[in-house]
């Protein structure tokens, strides 16, 4: 595949502007990001306040600090992949990590093998390699209200994918499910991207990924096949930072500049998208 040229970020030797990119995130549908400790699920469960037909609820959503969270690198991991899968439908050249595949299997189609350090594909650049952080940290996303004032108000039964999902047969023949107590619809939650030396390409991208979950396509958590999941991205505001001759604001990019400065640069990233071939 042959190699398509892209605005390449000075290097992190070289630190000539920071950008912090303020969103939030919409659930147009229940979200599910699972905590890891059983102990949640009684506490969920407390909290919902009703009899379940099993002993205890199967799967609930991630807590810190009385609020829901998805944690950041599920955020990344997200836009990773839709970035990833966007450039190569594209043609643009994008590796896949050694740690990603099995010593004697090949990237699949329209990948590379992984690429050299000193020369990142797209991906590998903003988002960093097994043993390279990228130049785009992610933050937890938060919701904006107490977990009390966001779960469902009842549990959603689901019928059991397997026996891994902790379903058991319910009494009274009821039959073998799952349930999920996920936070509401509506629910809004806030984050931010923080980027160093950041070029109008990888805003763009991230533009993209907004216009994506417009349409419900972008999607968090566990059981997305089940209706879960769906959230609805807005870029809220884009702050610039310069470096030299000291540490300050630059430029605040908001309403309307914000909208005008978005669009320029994924007309950007469209245009990257064009030099593939495939357009």
């Amino acid at each position: 595949m042959s190699e398509v040229e892209f605005e390449r970020m000075p290097g992190f030797h070289r630190l000539k502007h920071l950008w912090k990119i303020e969103y939030k995130a919409t659930a147009i549908e229940p979200v599910l990001t699972q905590a890891a400790s059983e102990e949640a699920k009684t506490e969920i469960g407390d909290i919902i306040g009703k009899t379940y037909a099993k002993p205890e609820l199967d799967a609930v959503p991630l807590v810190i600090e009385n609020k829901a969270v998805i944690t950041g690198n599920a955020v990344k991991g997200l836009f990773r992949h839709l970035i990833a899968a966007q450039l190569t439908e594209a043609g643009i050249p994008v590796c896949v990590q050694r740690v990603k595949l099995r010593e004697d299997v090949s990237p699949p189609e329209g990948r590379n093998e992984q690429c050299p350090p000193d020369n990142p594909c797209f991906v590998c650049t903003w988002f960093g390699t097994a043993s390279r952080q990228g130049a785009l940290h992610f933050s937890f996303l938060e919701s904006t209200k107490p977990i009390e004032d966001v779960l469902v108000s009842e549990p959603i039964p689901i019928i059991a994918i397997s026996d891994e999902r902790m379903a058991a047969v319910a009494p009274r023949g009821r039959g073998r499910f799952a349930l999920m107590a996920p936070i509401r619809r509506g629910t809004e939650f806030k984050g931010w991207i923080k980027g160093e030396n950041l070029s109008r390409e990888i805003i763009g991208a991230i533009k993209e990924i907004q216009d994506m979950s417009e349409r419900g396509f972008v999607q968090f958590g566990g059981f997305k096949t089940r209706g879960l999941g769906s959230m609805r991205i807005e870029i809220m505001k884009i702050e610039k930072y310069k470096m030299v001759p000291r540490f300050e604001l630059e430029k605040t990019y908001e309403g309307d500049e914000l909208a005008s400065f978005l669009k320029e640069c994924q007309e950007k990233y469209h245009e990257l998208l064009s030099r593939g071939g495939k357009g």
